[in-house]
């Protein structure tokens, strides 16, 4: 990693040395169609159409876009991506240009180099002053604070530490992006574990990086890993109600993003061992490239919400199929606590072979920007790179006209407030990025705040409300107060919202269910609290209990079992598609820290999969603290069946892969209880719970579980070690059979 970082930090300087001539190594050296004819071949619903913003040689190799306060779009050009032999060429450079359309034809006019002294560009967003750039390891910001388009000075770092895997280069951190409540948003595939921090943090007061969503505070200067799992996410954007979609290749497409989330992913790190069960995609279909097949690779989301788009699209998400050469399209529905995403008709199909859509961006217009890399392969490379080619289109509905404006930071604060009533949210999103920057500078916005607590206070229409409530927050204009006062408002989307923003300074556990540095210093309000809990216990909507539930890893853990309790009684989240697992990850350093609460939660318990888990957790201290689980099961003896059938699937997950252990004080009560049952699954718990208290299995059925590669890690975990603590028949062979297999071969070794 030493070695990468020093090679990365080119020096800056005013006369920078000659841009390298970017060279193709790609095999097939036909090119890609003509862009014109690509633009004409490129298959759209009735009403749309594709034009060329820009082509090769004016574009080449766009990884990522951008937009500006003037309707200027600002593209990241990647040259140092290199073949799968090479992974990246670091004899090349990357840059970012700026293209303006100066006469609203749909083609750009201008065309300026920004910088071409970065490498290893992922992704660019512009505000506070300069361009934020993501060149792993480093998130860095170049100034530009006069707006002359030339770096005011030398980058600077801001936060370090996000790895790059040597096997799966491609994951690497992606996709910045400001959100609606001012943090600038990230996103990080799996393979690229990193430990990330503000440059000089220590290694035991950095953020473990696994996956999916990361998200940095301007003016706080703190990071934070809002969730983790997936494969490689390359693309996200927020729904007019503020809730955050991603896109993920290979194990699932689509995600609803929350904090304290433990999704399903791929076995290329270890993951939190008491993490039992992950949190799936939040779609009901899988996609392909046009039937079965791929569903590898997928870049760019972009929701409908410009206002030249017909409104049948408006709210649906856009999204790039690289293997399918098209845009998929997701109905998003509300779907218990959260959304499901529904297949809708591909939204365009490419006739071009060599398109590889990686980037979708919604303009000022209405219409709908295109970022095209343009080669072979997908994100392997296996066949070489062509760097020399690259499009952007625009995709437009009808007669799209030019958007009348020139530059949003010549505005009045008046006029950026009435911003927030314009149909294309790219205006909204614009306009609190220009007052929260006018905020952070001390420019008075006494009349501007009381224009948007107006707008929040009369609007009938909610998404008004919410650009209003997530502007007067990010420009300091809110206070707990008023948030806890909007605890009661009558849309759930405001409940919602208010849970996020009293809790945004709130440190959140890490991947690793540990409390970060940061919240030794925490500061909460006791108020919140007790109103978190009233919440949970009576409020109608599911989505404001998914944000209670996240906000368990927000509070201290001697401060999580009022809430957790009023959550766990919710009986109706039984079959939730978040809820039980968000909670139980809430739990899993209370486990640690107060093992003998999780029983009085597990008295309480309606949702089935926290008994479960609970039972496990206790189950596993079997031999250093076994008090826990024999309170646990002297309460399950007179509990109904349905409840011990739980406890008793929990220790049986618990102690898989065990040999023998101590039998429980209440276990004969509880076994003579059971032995009747006409419940056969019940019975065989009881039976096979019996033997490991008894005699112990056999050596034979723990290799099974051992060698079984769909058995739970820490079960086969767990097989392993007690066939080496017996020193089981053919033990050198077993190991050697395990040392290819991750996360076992220290075991076996």
């Amino acid at each position: 990693m030493k070695k990468t970082l020093l090679l990365l930090l080119i020096p800056f300087s005013s006369c920078a040395a000659e841009f390298p001539i970017p060279y193709n190594s790609e095999l097939d050296q036909s090119g890609p169609m003509p862009a014109a004819e690509a633009a004409k071949k490129m298959r759209l619903p009735p009403g749309f159409k594709a034009t060329v913003f820009a082509a090769e040689p004016n574009v080449q190799n766009p990884i990522a876009m951008a937009w500006d306060a003037r309707g200027r779009l600002w593209v990241a050009e990647n040259y140092t991506y290199a073949e799968s032999g090479k992974k990246f060429d670091l004899n090349l450079r990357d840059r970012i240009l700026i293209f303006e359309d100066n006469d609203g034809d749909g083609r750009f006019d201008t065309r300026k180099v920004f910088t071409d002294e970065v490498q290893m560009l992922t992704s660019i967003e512009i505000g506070h002053g300069g361009v934020w750039v993501m060149c792993p390891p480093q998130l860095r910001f170049i100034p530009d604070r006069n707006g002359d388009d030339r770096p005011d000075g030398a980058p600077e770092v801001v936060l370090d530490g996000f790895a790059v895997s040597p096997e799966y280069w491609h994951t690497f951190a992606n996709g910045l992006r400001f959100g609606p409540d001012g943090w600038l948003y990230g996103r990080c595939g799996m393979a690229s574990a990193g430990e990330i921090g503000v440059p000089g943090t220590p290694a035991e007061h950095r953020i473990p990086l696994r996956g999916t969503i990361w998200r940095y505070h301007p003016r706080r200067k703190v990071v934070e890993a809002l969730s983790s799992g997936t494969t490689n996410p390359w693309g996200h954007d927020w729904n007019e109600h503020g809730e955050l979609f991603f896109i993920n290749t290979v194990n699932g497409h689509l995600w609803h993003d929350f904090a304290g989330a433990h999704f399903a992913r791929l076995p290329m790190v270890e993951r939190n061992p008491r993490a039992y069960e992950l949190i799936d995609q939040h779609a009901d279909h899988w996609h392909f490239d046009t039937a079965a097949g791929w569903q590898k690779s997928r870049d760019g989301a972009a929701n409908g919400l410009g206002g030249g788009h017909a409104l049948q699209y408006r709210g649906h998400l856009f999204t790039l199929n690289m293997h399918g050469r098209r845009a998929n399209q997701e109905i998003l529905e509300r779907s218990g606590s959260g959304y499901a995403g529904k297949h809708g008709p591909d939204f365009f199909i490419a006739g071009d072979p060599w398109f590889r859509g990686m980037e979708l961006s919604c303009g000022p217009d209405g219409g709908v920007f295109v970022a095209d890399w343009s080669d072979t392969g997908e994100c392997h490379e296996y066949t070489g790179v062509h760097r020399t080619s690259g499009r952007i289109y625009k995709i437009t509905y009808d007669e799209t006209k030019p958007s009348a404006f020139s530059d949003l930071a010549k505005c009045s604060a008046s006029e950026l407030v009435n911003l927030h009533l314009h149909a294309n949210e790219w205006f909204a999103r614009q306009a609190r990025l220009e007052l929260t920057a006018r905020a952070e500078t001390g420019r008075s916005l006494d009349h501007a705040k009381e224009q948007l607590r107006a707008l929040f206070e009369e609007q009938g229409d909610v998404v008004v409300k919410l650009r209003s409530l997530w502007t007067l927050y990010t420009i300091g204009a809110l206070d707990e107060a008023f948030l806890r006062a909007q605890l009661g408002h009558s849309n759930e989307h405001v409940r919602t919202w208010a849970i996020r923003l009293l809790t945004d300074t709130w440190p959140l556990d890490t991947v690793k269910s540990q409390r970060p540095a940061a919240s030794n210093s925490e500061i909460r309000n006791q108020k919140s609290e007790i109103e978190f809990v009233r919440l949970a216990r009576g409020d109608k909507s599911s989505l404001v209990r998914l944000a209670l539930a996240s906000t368990l890893q927000r509070l201290p853990v001697s401060h999580r079992l009022p809430l957790a309790t009023a959550l766990i009684a919710r009986k109706e989240d039984a079959n939730d598609h978040n809820l039980p697992l968000l909670i139980w990850y809430g739990l899993i350093p209370v486990a640690d820290a107060d093992p003998a609460a999780l029983v009085v939660l597990a008295a309480k318990a309606e949702l089935p999969l926290t008994r479960k888990f609970i039972a496990r957790r206790l189950a596993e201290e079997i031999e250093k603290n076994p008090a826990p689980l024999n309170e646990l099961l002297t309460l399950t003896t007179a509990k109904p069946e349905a409840f011990q059938a739980d406890i008793l699937n929990g220790m049986t997950d618990g102690l898989a892969g065990w040999r023998k252990t101590r039998k429980p004080a209440p276990w004969d009560a509880l076994a003579t209880n059971l032995g009747n049952s006409s419940n056969a699954v019940l019975r065989d718990r009881v039976r096979d719970l019996s033997v490991l208290f008894g005699d112990g299995r056999a050596l034979e059925a723990v290799q099974k579980v051992a060698l079984d590669p769909q058995a739970d890690l820490n079960a086969r975990k767990s097989a392993l070690q007690t066939l080496i603590d017996n020193r089981a028949p053919d033990l050198r062979q077993l190991c050697e059979r395990l040392l290819n297999e991750p996360f076992l071969n220290s075991v076996a070794a």
